[in-house]
């Protein structure tokens, strides 16, 4: 049994070595350039050890994301569920909490990952993780129903912001806190738009 752990403990040094070699490249240079000597060298590692435990670059990228989107859609349905209440203008959406102090944990990822993964599709997948978990958020508190714009729109307009506004505050070096960005955030949602400009609401 001690000799099965022990087995299973190297395994998982030599990928998470394998995974911070990519990660350590991926700062000098474009994911389409680094080849699997890269890693290996990078690792310290032959390419053999690298074919033992991935089929190449693009599945040690795609189970280095799914481990941390995994991660975080655990984290964000936590969040979306157990709120029984939509919040106030002084309390922060636990959504917008969580995944700002996450990705604050995990910045350098994060950072990599949106401007590096091949083709911009990590920022799809962030969006749409984001989105889903609004949508959990508005049917579990029963707002689906009282919606004033589209459903859809509503949730495209709630994710595509808050990634962008995830992306503009991980190149700005994080300068507030995560639990600042989540409270303005929420503030954003709260208010509106135009309100928050200073400007008064009206309803045609």
């Amino acid at each position: 049994m001690s000799d099965h752990r022990g087995k299973d403990r190297r395994v998982a040094r030599t990928r998470s070595m394998i995974a911070d070699a990519l990660m350590a490249i991926l700062h000098r240079k474009p994911y389409e350039d680094i080849s699997i000597t890269d890693i290996a060298e990078q690792a310290d590692i032959n390419r053999s050890t690298f074919y033992a435990h991935f089929l190449d670059k693009d599945d040690l990228l795609s189970q280095l994301v799914s481990e941390k989107m995994d991660t975080l859609r655990t984290l964000l349905l936590e969040a979306a569920v157990t709120s029984k209440a939509a919040p106030g203008f002084d309390s922060a959406d636990p959504i917008f909490t969580v995944l700002f102090r996450h990705v604050m944990e995990q910045h350098s990822f994060y950072s990599l990952m949106l401007s590096r993964y091949p083709n911009g599709q990590f920022r799809a997948m962030l969006t749409s993780l984001i989105k889903d978990n609004f949508f959990i958020r508005i049917s579990n508190l029963g707002l689906d129903q009282q919606l004033q714009v589209p459903l859809e729109l509503l949730l495209d307009y709630i994710s595509f912001s808050t990634a962008g506004m995830l992306d503009k505050w991980l190149t700005n070096e994080r300068v507030y806190s995560p639990d600042h960005m989540g409270l303005q955030l929420t503030r954003l949602a709260v208010l509106g738009v135009y309100p928050a400009m200073g400007a008064a609401s009206s309803k045609a």
